[in-house]
């Protein structure tokens, strides 16, 4: 059984978008509902990596997006 969300059969085909918001916080949508909101940074990097997988290099990338775009979407 797999440990984190993105790599579990669950997880396939839904859609994970992460938005940076004007007070520098963030939410997570699952599928377009929300999941987390008001997340610092410190947050959002433990819901990305220990709870959906996205760690290292991955969650750079997503952080990177998020800051050049003002969201990140995800397919899982």
């Amino acid at each position: 059984m797999s440990r984190t969300y993105k790599d579990s059969s669950r997880a396939k085909g839904k859609t994970l978008v992460v938005v940076r918001k004007n007070d520098g916080l963030f939410d997570v949508l699952l599928n377009k509902k929300l999941e987390r909101s008001d997340i610092n940074e410190d947050g959002l990097a433990y819901e990305l990596c220990v709870r959906f997988g996205f760690c290292g290099e991955e969650y750079k990338a997503i952080l990177n997006e998020v800051e050049l775009q003002g969201s990140a979407t995800i397919v899982l």
